[in-house]
């Protein structure tokens, strides 16, 4: 008789649906899904990013919004002695293949752009940063195999914003970086947002970008911080505007109709504190 309470309770239980289930969100069809991730881009924001091989000559990376709608791709060129290292995790201890995927990090344009390694036939390895176009706008030779061979920091001394890393078989090599990533810091390869972990810190966004008359900057200053300075950039690093901020209204409208077309940059600076470095893009 008690084995058959057993069983009766057991099957009562199992017959409860739980309140908190994984549901399937979607799904991609080879050859667009064989590896994927999140990522967070500067001017478009979260993103799936997806693979279909591992190490094969050419390659394509594909971007989907986050309704699962194609965004863009980026195709990985087929070079002559070399086999494309397309992975985003490790692979027996190989150098991560597909690294920080963005639109405002390795240059002044606004194409998106990804810096992939490349592994030498018989030769020394390279790190290719290739943009939406297929274009290999920038590359590291003699890049080292192993875990994180390339990695970007955020440093925000001496008016350097981000710098790369470069582990190299000759020793290691340090790359000073025009723009930025949303991540603080970058512990991640992918632009993940560390703010997003409520670090208490300088929060910032400008709205619209790119703009053709006014930017309203966003901006959340420190607990207990009420006071802060926005100074801005243009593309050469000369500073050409700077504003005092306080936490009353939490943003700036800035007119541009005084300034030129072109690449800006901007930050904060409020008791010590420095924000994460932001691109404004003025279109006239």
């Amino acid at each position: 008789m008690k084995k058959s309470y057993l069983l009766i309770s057991l099957l009562l239980i199992l017959s409860i649906p739980s309140n908190a289930q994984m549901t399937l969100a979607h799904s991609y069809t080879k050859p667009e899904g064989t590896q994927a991730t999140i990522v967070n881009l500067s001017l478009s924001g979260k993103k799936i990013m997806t693979l279909s091989n591992f190490s094969n000559l050419a390659d394509t990376i594909y971007f989907y919004n986050m309704d699962y709608s194609y965004w863009k791709s980026i195709p990985c060129p087929a070079i002559p002695g070399y086999s494309g290292n397309y992975n985003i995790f490790y692979n027996l201890g190989e150098a991560i293949g597909v690294l920080y995927p963005s639109e405002t990090l390795f240059n002044l344009d606004t194409f998106l752009e990804v810096a992939v390694t490349y592994h030498g036939i018989g030769t020394d390895n390279k790190l290719f940063v290739i943009n939406e176009l297929g274009t290999l706008t920038d590359s590291i030779i003699d890049i080292a195999s192993g875990y994180y061979p390339f990695s970007v920091y955020k440093v925000d001394t001496l008016g350097i914003g981000f710098q790369a890393v470069a582990i190299t078989n000759s020793g290691i090599s340090i790359y000073n970086l025009p723009g930025t990533i949303p991540c603080d810091p970058c512990s991640s390869s992918y632009g993940i947002a560390m703010g997003e972990r409520h670090e208490k810190g300088i929060s910032t966004e400008p709205l619209p970008n790119p703009s053709s008359d006014k930017v309203k900057i966003t901006f959340t200053l420190p607990d207990g911080i009420t006071k802060g300075v926005l100074d801005l950039y243009n593309a050469n690093g000369q500073k050409v505007k700077s504003f005092q901020i306080d936490n009353r209204f939490g943003y700036i409208l800035l007119d541009n109709t005084q300034l030129s077309s072109g690449l800006y940059y901007y930050n904060i600076v409020a008791n010590g504190s420095i924000s994460a470095t932001q691109k404004l893009v003025l279109i006239k």
